[in-house]
């Protein structure tokens, strides 16, 4: 009876590595985040040019949990003194940001709501927006954008000489390509 069992163990097991919960493999030329700043006088968008982002995936069920952490000095406009400035209003040039997801409820054809807490500058503000993630043989698609209002982390609304203002409401959107990778390890009771 015991080398049933073991046999059923055994034969069970590509079954579950297969729905193992995998680390997905970012493919940088097929993904981006951009950040569009409206202003009273020339709108501009910026890209994020490095992060560090852990999408954990389920063949199954998609996307499970993302942890993005960025710095804002990779946050590039196109233009150098804007990109000082930015790092001037945020007040160090360090200053570095988090996105952790929690929820991410996605129906069979892949679109849903994500929500979870932004953190920078010192501060963590809860974000919800909706996200479409799609699968072609291995291939992960994730896009979505949020809007997040700066005000939520203790900055002041940009102004300048009375007839320039930078809308406190900036759109964030992203794509992020990739595929499933290295097996998570489970968790481990009482750690």
């Amino acid at each position: 009876m015991k080398s049933v069992r073991l046999l059923a163990v055994l034969l069970a097991l590509p079954l579950a590595s297969f729905a193992a919960d995998r680390v997905l493999k970012l493919d940088p030329s097929a993904s981006f985040v951009e950040v569009d700043v409206d202003v009273t006088m020339g709108d501009f968008t910026a890209r994020l040019d490095k992060y560090d982002l852990r999408v954990i995936a389920e063949d199954k069920k998609g996307v499970k949990s993302t942890v993005l952490n960025f710095k804002f000095s990779d946050l590039k406009t196109g233009e150098p003194e804007r990109d000082q400035k930015m790092l001037e209003w945020l007040g160090s040039a360090d200053a570095a940001g988090k996105f952790e997801s929690g929820i991410v409820a996605l129906t069979p054809d892949g679109q849903g709501r994500v929500n979870g807490r932004l953190t920078f500058h010192g501060k963590t503000d809860s974000l919800e927006f909706p996200v479409n993630v799609t699968k072609a043989g291995n291939v992960f698609t994730i896009t979505g954008e949020a809007m997040v209002d700066y005000r939520h982390f203790d900055l002041k609304t940009i102004r300048k000489a009375g007839l320039i203002k930078v809308d406190p409401n900036v759109k964030v959107r992203f794509k992020f390509t990739g595929t499933p990778g290295d097996v998570v390890p489970p968790a481990v009771p009482g750690k």
